[in-house]
């Protein structure tokens, strides 16, 4: 009989690029501009929790609409009682059973979700991240 029911989940390792890293600085800047440095502050924690659910189950996210080389999911973030909604642009690496390194959620970049549509310039900067 297959012990395929009681293996544990898999938890992916979470890491955020650069790129992205400077999203979240410039959206934290700018609530804090615009709305309060509470603002700023719960909308970063809230971010950061969101991503933290991605270590389990991250392909409960949607693929990107644009066309990546690469498998590109999205999901969106909106902080409770706010209705502005962000988008978390990430990738999946080191899934197969060979891999020597841990499963990893690549968070690529991340975006107002009223922004327009990628540029092709800026999926090649973002592939090339």
């Amino acid at each position: 009989m297959s012990d395929d029911l009681s293996e544990e989940p898999v938890t992916y390792a979470i890491r955020i690029t650069e790129r992205a890293q400077r999203d979240i600085d410039l959206a934290t800047v700018h609530f804090a501009e615009t709305a309060s440095e509470e603002t700023a502050i719960a909308w970063r924690e809230g971010l950061n929790e969101w991503l933290g659910t991605l270590a389990t189950f991250p392909r409960r996210c949607p693929r990107a609409p644009e066309r990546f080389k690469r498998e590109v999911r999205q999901g969106i973030y909106r902080r409770p009682g706010s209705r502005v909604n962000y988008r978390i642009l990430f990738s999946l690496d080191n899934e197969d059973a060979d891999a020597l390194d841990a499963p990893m959620v690549v968070i690529l970049h991340i975006r107002h979700s009223a922004a327009r549509p990628l540029t092709r310039s800026q999926i090649l900067e973002i592939e090339n991240n």
